[in-house]
């Protein structure tokens, strides 16, 4: 059997076959911050079921995978978290089969995933890659992860605008496909400063990478070596 397309889409996601996978929603981060003394409206929740639903049923999902981060605090379970990842699993579970793979900010999520028939887990295995958090190394060839939250900003006529992306890494050795947060609470990190988080990157040269911008539509833009001499 040949292997399948992958799609990516304007909402942040990647679909391979019949499964969806999305990465670092934050749920519960207007709990807090608001504990921080930053007090903002509980506003992602709507917006975050309202484009997951859309997607599965744009795409006629079977499956729905989170790479990580489907929660924010990482010291504990804060009320507000209790009940946006409680309603955002009751929205979905009927619609499609979740899957959960355990992030760096996941401590304690399997407590609040217990009610539930959803597989938690540090790794999942879709269409032959290894669908990650990315915080850690992985020792697959092929992955599909989250964790960077990436973005790239350009610059033109004294303006900055910052597009979120997917990255798509390649050599000899491995695949990496790195999704940009589902969550636009975030504006996400500039790949064209600093080194990459993960530590399942730093094999790649930055012409081994491939970036993919996020605006109306998804736009290749070449690879990152190009983009960091031209921007």
């Amino acid at each position: 059997m040949g292997k399948k397309k992958i799609r990516l889409t304007r909402e942040g996601a990647l679909i391979i076959g019949s499964t969806g996978v999305i990465a670092d929603l934050h749920l519960g981060i207007e709990g807090t911050l608001e504990e921080r003394g930053v007090a903002i409206p509980s506003m992602q929740l709507d917006e975050l079921v309202e484009r997951s639903v859309a997607l599965v049923e744009e795409f006629s999902l079977q499956e729905l995978v989170i790479a990580g981060d489907l929660k924010h605090e990482f010291s504990r379970n804060v009320p507000g978290e209790w009940r946006d990842v409680r309603r955002y699993v009751e929205s979905l579970k009927d619609v499609v089969k979740l899957r959960v793979v355990r992030g760096n900010h996941d401590n304690y999520l399997a407590a609040i995933l217990a009610d539930y028939s959803v597989e938690f887990a540090d790794a999942v295995e879709v269409e032959g890659y290894a669908v990650v958090h990315g915080h850690r190394d992985w020792k697959g060839d092929r992955i599909i992860m989250g964790h960077e939250h990436p973005s790239i900003k350009v610059r033109h006529s004294g303006a900055v605008y910052s597009f979120r992306c997917f990255l798509h890494a390649r050599n000899n050795d491995r695949e990496v496909w790195v999704l940009p947060a589902f969550s636009t609470f975030f504006p996400g990190s500039n790949v064209l400063e600093g080194e990459f988080l993960s530590p399942i990157l730093r094999g790649f040269r930055s012409e081994e990478i491939d970036v993919y911008a996020i605006e109306d539509d998804v736009y290749y833009m070449g690879n990152l070596k190009v983009l960091s001499d031209l921007l």
